[in-house]
């Protein structure tokens, strides 16, 4: 069964989040193949927890709380909460600490997103967590080539500071001391990365090689392509996505073309905007839609 269907028979939104959460494939992957989270483990977890989510469906009151209580409502941190009501959940795992920083003299040098104790094993791990979406230019198995929509973020970048500084905050000194007074004797590091790469709309699905083969994926288009694409064609319909709908849409009515171009004449400042879009294709369509200069702005950087 798809995702989308597996999704559509939670009526919660914050539910269809957790299991999106737990069921979609990772986005990033590492040379190491130990630290990789498995379909298998991902389809498990969703089984294991299936019976929870449907009685959490009919009563999302303690999710729904749990998912409040943080000061910071981004959708990385949100993410992040939503494994760690999982964790709570799951008799196999139990989280000892999550988001602990490491400090020297004031500094931050790294944070633990979670510690997690394997209770069949034992073994205590440090499971680093990232949701992220990158929108690709040409070439496109090229790391450096895939942006955030506000291009704020770099997938070679962000892949580079979960690998090679927060995947390894354990084996640095001041860490490592940390741990030992704590009691926990780390064994092992994983990266839990969840995400959607946008393609350009016309381009070959081509990824690069510290991206999951079967990843969730979307296509990405300037205002003036959309227009051109999309304008003489009545019948395809539009969500406009906010950001908390970047991971499951609301339910909600769907709009025509029209309304969309209305909303874009309505910015102030152009931005970047996801879509789900029905009726365009076979399935329902991921799409960024960038300003004009958005490709310009991305190959600045890069000659910078």
């Amino acid at each position: 069964m798809e995702l989308q269907a597996r999704l559509k028979q939670f009526q919660s939104p914050q539910v269809r989040d957790l299991a999106w959460a737990i069921l979609s494939p990772s986005l990033m992957k590492t040379t190491d193949h130990s630290q990789h989270f498995s379909d298998v483990f991902f389809q498990q977890s969703f089984s294991d927890i299936l019976p929870h989510l449907q009685q959490l469906d009919q009563h999302p009151a303690p999710l729904i709380s749990h998912l409040e209580h943080t000061t910071n409502h981004r959708l990385g941190p949100y993410f992040e909460r939503l494994w760690l009501y999982w964790l709570r959940h799951n008799p196999r795992y139990r989280c000892l600490a999550h988001n602990v920083q490491i400090q020297e003299d004031g500094k931050t040098l790294g944070e633990f997103d979670m510690i997690v104790q394997d209770l069949d094993s034992g073994a205590i791990e440090h499971w680093e967590l990232a949701i992220k979406f990158y929108l690709g230019i040409p070439p496109l198995n090229n790391e450096t080539h895939w942006f955030g929509p506000h291009q704020k973020d770099r997938l070679d970048l962000k892949y580079h500071h979960l690998v090679e500084k927060q995947l390894k905050l354990s084996t640095q000194a001041l860490a490592k001391d940390y741990c030992q007074k704590q009691g926990w004797n780390i064994s092992r590091t994983r990266l839990l990365s969840k995400g959607r790469l946008f393609y350009p709309v016309n381009a070959e699905y081509s990824r690069p090689n510290n991206i999951e083969k079967h990843h969730l994926t979307g296509r990405w288009m300037t205002q003036p392509e959309f227009a051109q694409q999309f304008g003489k064609h009545e019948h395809v319909r539009f969500h406009w996505l906010n950001k908390d709908e970047w991971m499951v849409l609301r339910e909600r009515e769907a709009k025509c073309y029209e309304h969309i171009q209305e909303r874009f004449s309505q910015q102030r400042y152009p931005h970047p905007v996801q879509l789900l879009v029905s009726q365009w294709q076979e399935k329902p369509v991921r799409l960024f839609v960038v300003p004009e200069n958005w490709l310009q702005h991305a190959l600045a950087t890069l000659a910078a």
